[in-house]
């Protein structure tokens, strides 16, 4: 069992989006802006999901730029493989979320052709949904758990994206709480 199966299906596969996005974009890094990302297109936050993408920066890297000079469609690539092989790569049973053994503050998302470790920002993010569904007696995480983590840390880079954007953070804490 993986960190990433403490996530209920839909937070799994936002997880794992976020990590796809960082890879593309090329980031060295997991960051919260990309879980923020990653979680605008299955959750409202307050900004459309094309805003918030552009405001992480969550843009395509140099090797889908490069293979479209040559006329190649990375998405029709992916897609033709995915068909070939019966593999999805954006599968989360494919993905693991694991925190190294001998450096415990490390945890890096891994799956079919990637792998990223999560910053600072992304870990805490984490480490609050797990809390935040443990506090509400859920079994697994879920997506508002993970709105949660990345709303606690008020330094951290998703924050900074949704004040950018103009997002009402208050409401956004005033919806979880009426949740919860």
């Amino acid at each position: 069992m993986t960190m990433l199966d403490r996530f209920a299906p839909d937070a799994r596969r936002t997880v794992v989006r976020a990590g796809r996005l960082a890879v593309e974009a090329e980031r060295a890094y997991l960051s919260d802006a990309f879980l923020l990302a990653a979680l605008a297109d299955s959750r409202p936050v307050g900004a459309a999901p094309e805003d918030v993408r552009a405001a992480v920066g969550a843009r395509p890297g140099r090797d889908r730029a490069l293979l479209a000079t040559l006329g190649i469609d990375l998405d029709e690539v992916r897609r033709r493989v995915s068909e070939a092989t019966a593999v999805r790569p954006d599968d989360p049973a494919l993905w693991t979320l694991r925190r190294a053994p001998l450096r415990p503050l490390r945890v890096a998302l891994a799956g079919p052709g990637a792998a990223i470790v999560l910053d600072e920002s992304a870990r805490k993010a984490v480490e609050v949904a797990f809390w935040a569904a443990r506090r509400a007696r859920r079994a697994h995480a879920g997506l508002d758990d993970l709105l949660w983590g990345l709303l606690a840390d008020g330094a951290g880079g998703a924050v900074g994206v949704l004040r950018d954007l103009g997002v009402d953070r208050g409401a956004l804490w005033a919806d979880l709480r009426r949740a919860a």
